[in-house]
């Protein structure tokens, strides 16, 4: 993640440097998947949080909105834009009006993203990157981390219990802000591709937080 989030794409494609922004959000936004980055407006931020209802399961979402992620945030942001908006150059609200034009663009969009990201990967030496490595990897770091699987659960709003092995309605929102705080890339020590191992110090620390 370190070596995605480093490189240089100064010279590269809106496109290709939009990938890597998708990828990125992803990380740091609780494994959010594509098809809600897509759906993103301006007013799921509320408060410093990233609030929204997951569109898979239906099931609310709620999660600090990280330093990383305002910063990308930033980039796409327009004058005169309001609450209705999209965050993202995913879709635009004035043009794609019913359910079907939405899935239509966003199916392409993550087509053509997961095509630069697999680009990119190759520069990074990362077999196979997509928009759901960042996913994983969010959930792969809290669970060696020692997070409770019942909160990578609710982070990642899974709605059964074969999906994350243990499923519980809701956790305080301070649980997982404070295992989301192990996912900062300076804090991380080591990586393996896209699988990174954090510090005792901060492994430590999640366990005190999963065992409360």
């Amino acid at each position: 993640v370190r070596k995605v989030i480093a490189l240089d794409l100064s010279q590269g494609y809106p496109s290709e440097r939009l990938a890597r922004d998708i990828f990125v959000f992803s990380y740091f936004g609780a494994g959010i998947n594509f098809a809600d980055i897509a759906l993103l407006k301006y007013g799921n931020i509320r408060d410093g949080r990233v609030q929204y209802v997951r569109k898979k399961t239906g099931k609310p979402i709620n999660f600090l909105l990280t330093e990383e992620m305002r910063n990308i945030i930033v980039k796409y942001q327009q004058r005169g834009q309001t609450d209705e908006d999209y965050i993202f150059p995913i879709l635009d609200r004035r043009v794609h009006r019913t359910e079907q034009q939405r899935y239509d663009r966003t199916h392409k969009v993550l087509t053509n993203t997961n095509r630069w990201l697999r680009k990119i990967g190759q520069r990074v030496g990362i077999e196979h990157l997509t928009t759901y490595v960042a996913r994983h990897t969010f959930a792969t770091v809290l669970k060696r981390s020692g997070v409770n699987i019942a909160i990578i659960s609710e982070s990642l709003g899974h709605s059964d219990l074969s999906t994350t092995q243990i499923y519980l309605d809701s956790f305080e929102n301070s649980q997982i802000d404070a295992a989301m705080q192990n996912l900062l890339w300076k804090k991380i020590e080591g990586a393996i591709h896209c699988w990174i191992v954090p510090s005792k110090r901060y492994k430590n620390r999640l366990l005190n937080y999963s065992n409360s």
